[in-house]
């Protein structure tokens, strides 16, 4: 829930971010180049109050195996998050489903569940 957890991503390149207000960072096999503006804009992002704002359904999918974003962010997502909110767990999935069929489950899950929610609230139309 916390944009900054992905600054923990960057290594040790936070301090050049800051220093030369800019670096490349390589994040799950790909170089990007992160900016200074990035780290703040990233740090003033009200996310718990924009997600409790939220009027929609909200559907949390994680991996308990995730080694980019831990368990504890999408706990604090569900907090914060009104119903209807749903959590599906990816068992040993990692964070970009570079597996075929961890992407394909979770394409089927996310239909499924969308499906659901597509034709607006519970209660407000023909199922």
């Amino acid at each position: 829930m916390d944009p900054g957890h992905v600054v923990h991503t960057f290594g040790g390149r936070r301090e050049e971010i800051e220093r030369r207000g800019e670096a490349e960072v390589d994040l799950g096999g790909r170089v990007f180049r992160i900016r200074r503006e990035f780290l703040d804009d990233i740090a003033a992002q009200p996310q718990a109050e924009r997600i409790h704002r939220l009027r929609h359904a909200l559907l949390v999918l994680h991996s308990p195996t995730d080694e980019t974003v831990g368990v504890e962010n999408a706990q604090r997502i569900l907090d914060a998050a009104r119903h209807p909110k749903s959590f599906i767990a990816i068992d040993g999935a990692d964070h970009l489903l570079t597996d075929r069929a961890d992407a394909r489950y979770v394409a089927t899950m996310l239909a499924a569940w969308a499906d659901r929610y597509a034709r607006g609230p519970i209660g407000s139309g023909p199922t």
